[in-house]
């Protein structure tokens, strides 16, 4: 299995108990790569967890006051639409808001 994959099973177990952040990724992997990493390089690693990440039963969206609001997009409509945005900057992301993970059934 490659790292994405193993990294998007870790978060969709965590996906059980909350919904998590594509800025919480982000953030996870800068502690575990340290600053050597450049925005591209873990903006590309994020977007390909997510394409491993977004299934049927994973939702992106995000929390607007305090509830969640679905994007309401296919799964690989969803995983483009990040992938254009995430890489599109040229600073990490960091929005806790924006772009979030959510299980919709639990198993």
């Amino acid at each position: 299995m490659s790292e994405q994959s193993d990294m998007a099973d870790e978060v969709y177990h965590w996906l059980a108990h909350s919904d998590v952040s594509v800025a919480e990724l982000v953030q996870e992997l800068r502690r575990k790569w340290g600053s050597g990493h450049k925005v591209c390089e873990l903006h590309r690693f994020v977007e390909e967890v997510a394409a491993c990440l977004l299934r049927d039963d994973v939702e992106l969206g995000d929390v607007i006051d305090g509830r969640f609001a679905s994007l309401r997009l296919e799964p690989w409509d969803a995983h483009f639409k990040l992938k254009q945005e995430l890489l599109a900057k040229d600073s990490f992301f960091d929005d806790p808001h924006h772009y979030v993970f959510r299980r919709t059934r639990q198993t």
